[in-house]
């Protein structure tokens, strides 16, 4: 009885199973009848089309690059139309007439395209063969287009640079992937555009944005019949846009002051928060013509006949400081305790001084001078004895105590750092163990082995400005994406100089002294109405005339700007340099007070 019981639950059970089966194949059935009723009744027209071997074209549809604007909102890079004659390979319907008819009313020769077409990666993705055509160009590929099947005339965008060579280091300029970059990035692809220096490197993440997509209906003869509605298009996404602190009418004037000598740079730095108002390098390059397209042997022309103009010599190049190196030794040996404001030296400059078996020179007969009076007029003689009496160890260790060799951190792809060298660089190159006295004499007046570039003065001078405090030098403000949100803002960082706030009084006191008292090497950065610190610089040159140095900070008590100029084979810093950097102060001075009285009114 049991088991007659349970073979008729299996029964039962087996039938339930089988039912639900029954019904889920059925319930399928219906969807599939449904969804061929739906194609046919509404779907048909689009699909007999597609069966009549129309085809879908792809289309990328290029994205802006994020635009760059300086401190007061002023346009520096932007992007204008540019037109490329593109080929689709697998729209070409009959391949030689199409193609013998494009090279004659394009001017390309037949060999010439076919060259490309078959040096293509993939016969499914369009083959770019002319870039940058002109208005006539367009118009009659336009005119004949419905007898270039497989054939279009598309729309890119193309960086354009306003400023050209004034801004050409700090932006940089932008091309299209290598293979390299392809391999060390892998969400780039082939034919994009990213940053190969400056800020458009550095920034590159931002301002790329992102291309979108449109599905065009194309049909047997090769001829686009409309857009194909059931695949949504993807409208492009334009990169962020990038506000600078530099300002570009004091940029401009700084290329406008150099415009007489060959190569030098100017840097301009608020001390109070890093800000750079002006970073100039010359000579500089054309960024639109490197966009365009350059061949190998043309860029090699320019590199050779413009004296190195992708070289960033305000960040890369190191040179000696000349007499700007006294105000570190002086601040080393105070620090020390070796010296104290008012004492003066063993022997007073009578023009030179015998070290060993070597004569030094001064640029003039001093006399006896205090520490002040030395920086103020620049005197060699003291210096070579300061330096002496501090000894190189104690030099090296206040160079690295001070932090001063090294990079400044600028968010730049390009910066180099200065020298001081240290007892190994003394053993490799000439071995010994330590410098000579004469060696130390010449370091002690920013000659010889020591080197600091442009940057690394004006971010280390502007601490010393700002009462020791080193804000982190910056060229981005901030940084807004296409909706106008803030994604980027740059936060300040400060370093403090390891010196005596009474060191520091004395130093900023003596650069003062350099500009506006009556002996000051200074003189011709003096301005009217303007408090002036500053202290110049001649560096001696092996290959040619010597380099002019000035570096100065104003206004003296609560600094706004603080500027280096450095021109190469120009002369004595204090008649070439300082003059240079009084119209950059002038003009940010000037600037910043009509900025504040708008903000009152």
């Amino acid at each position: 009885m049991k088991t007659r019981t349970l073979i008729k639950s299996s029964l039962s059970t087996y039938k339930l199973r089988i039912n639900i089966f029954i019904y889920i194949i059925g319930f399928l059935f219906l969807v599939l009848v449904i969804r061929l009723t739906n194609l046919q009744l509404f779907h048909s027209y689009t699909y007999k089309r597609l069966a009549r071997k129309n085809i879908i074209k792809i289309i990328t549809l290029p994205q802006n690059r994020g635009e760059f604007v300086d401190r007061k909102g002023v346009l520096l890079v932007s992007n204008i139309p540019d037109y490329s004659l593109v080929i689709y390979p697998y729209l070409l319907i009959d391949r030689e007439k199409t193609l013998v008819f494009l090279e004659r009313i394009s001017g390309i020769s037949y060999k010439e395209i076919e060259k490309k077409l078959k040096g293509a990666k993939s016969f499914y993705k369009p083959v770019i063969i002319k870039k940058h055509l002109l208005p006539d160009e367009i118009a009659r590929i336009d005119e004949n287009i419905t007898d270039l099947p497989g054939i279009s005339v598309e729309r890119k965008p193309l960086r354009y640079y306003k400023y050209g060579e004034a801004t050409s280091h700090i932006i940089g300029y932008t091309g299209e992937v290598t293979e390299q970059e392809l391999k060390r990035e892998r969400e780039l692809k082939e034919g994009d555009i990213i940053g190969k220096s400056g800020l458009e490197k550095q920034y590159d993440k931002y301002l790329r944005g992102q291309p979108g997509v449109m599905y065009v209906e194309v049909d047997a003869r090769g001829r686009e019949v409309g857009i194909f509605q059931q695949i949504r298009s993807v409208k492009p996404k334009p990169g962020a846009r990038i506000e600078l602190t530099i300002d570009v009418g004091i940029q401009q004037l700084a290329d406008s002051l150099l415009s007489k000598y060959e190569s030098g740079s100017v840097v301009a730095i608020n001390p109070q928060d890093g800000s750079v108002i002006v970073l100039y390098s010359k000579p500089g390059f054309d960024p639109n013509k490197l966009v365009r397209g350059i061949s190998l042997k043309a860029l090699k022309n320019m590199i050779s006949t413009e004296s190195s103009s992708f070289w960033n010599r305000a960040t890369m190049s190191a040179y000696a400081p000349g007499s700007i190196f006294k105000i570190i030794v002086a601040a080393i040996a105070l620090d020390y305790g070796v010296i104290d404001s008012n004492a003066v030296m063993n022997k007073p400059c009578l023009g030179s001084l015998r070290i060993g078996n070597r004569i030094f020179h001064c640029w003039k007969r001093h006399g006896s001078l205090n520490l002040h009076e030395a920086i103020v007029q620049s005197c060699d003689v003291f210096f070579y004895q300061l330096g002496l009496k501090v000894n190189f160890k104690r030099l090296l260790k206040g160079m690295q105590k001070l932090s001063l060799f090294g990079k400044t951190g600028i968010d730049l792809p390009e910066e180099g750092r200065g020298l001081f060298p240290d007892e190994n660089w003394f053993m490799k190159r000439f071995k010994i163990k330590e410098p000579t006295k004469g060696m130390i004499a010449n370091l002690s007046i920013g000659q010889g082995e020591v080197l600091l570039t442009p940057l690394e003065v004006c971010s280390f001078f502007a601490g010393l400005a700002n009462y020791g405090s080193i804000a982190t030098p910056h060229l981005v403000k901030d940084i807004k994406n296409v909706s106008g949100n803030t994604i980027y803002k740059y936060e300040p960082k400060i370093r403090k100089i390891p010196l005596s706030k009474k060191t520091i009084t004395f130093l900023r006191n003596a650069m003062l002294g350099v500009v506006n008292e009556r002996k000051g090497t200074g003189v011709f950065a003096k301005i009217r109405d303007i408090k002036v610190a500053g202290k110049t610089g001649t560096a001696e040159n092996p290959m040619g005339k010597e380099h002019a140095w000035f570096v100065a900070f104003a206004p003296f008590e609560e600094p706004e700007i603080c500027v280096v100029v450095m021109i190469e084979n120009a002369g004595h810093g204090g008649g070439v340099a300082a003059p240079i950097a009084k119209a950059i102060i002038e003009k940010a001075l000037i600037n910043g007070q009509e900025k504040k009285q708008e903000q009152i009114k």
